[in-house]
């Protein structure tokens, strides 16, 4: 399967695509760090950036 097939399934349980081959659980998420996309930090320390096409989208869910 495809990551858009993963992200069609699960966008109701809170997970978003905030780059091209990242989808993560907005649950699990420890900070944002701003820049140009950004990055986050989840609670397992793991590092993820946020692509700059995404950022607002991305920043709107946060705030949901």
């Amino acid at each position: 399967k495809l990551l858009k097939d993963f992200e069609d399934m699960l966008l109701p349980y809170r997970f978003f695509r905030v780059h091209n081959s990242h989808l993560i659980n907005l649950d699990y998420i420890k900070k944002y760090i701003r820049g140009e996309g950004g990055q986050v930090v989840m609670q397992n320390e793991d590092v993820v950036d946020v692509s700059r096409r995404k950022k607002e989208e991305f920043l709107k869910m946060l705030s949901a």
